[in-house]
């Protein structure tokens, strides 16, 4: 991609959020550092997985809390027919040449190839596999 620079939307990884969440690095600073040069956005996947982790914290509430202020402070990117089509074509890609990929990143992946926009993980080796994806680590 040219510059990282030219980059004005993006979107982060649960692994990424759960860092900035819980005040640990090398996701909180990467987080912070992003939100003031790019829009932010996260999956509905995403919050599905930071809902339910919170859920089942012994700290419910409070984490519920945290995770709806966290949501109410990114863009929203949904999982439509576009990014279920994308899903479809690079899962069947992925599975002919026998390579797995947990389905939350598959569609993560999928909708983010389908509104154009590169990931921040910590989890290269999961999204490398998907051709066509820009894929940005901490």
């Amino acid at each position: 991609m040219e510059g990282l620079e030219a980059l004005k939307n993006i979107c982060v990884d649960t692994d990424v959020l759960v860092d900035y969440l819980r005040d640990r690095e090398p996701g909180k600073t990467t987080f912070d550092n992003w939100r003031n040069k790019a829009e932010i956005y996260i999956t509905s996947i995403t919050i599905f997985e930071l809902l339910l982790g919170a859920h089942l914290s012994s700290k419910r509430q409070e984490r519920v809390n945290e995770v709806q202020s966290l949501l109410d402070q990114c863009g929203l990117l949904l999982f439509d027919r576009d990014s279920a089509e994308k899903a479809a074509e690079k899962g069947a890609e992925l599975r002919l040449k026998g390579h797995a990929l947990d389905i939350r990143d598959l569609l993560n992946a999928s909708i983010c190839l389908s509104k154009n926009m590169a990931i921040l993980t910590k989890n290269r080796a999961h999204y490398e596999k998907v051709d066509g994806l820009t894929v940005l680590t901490p």
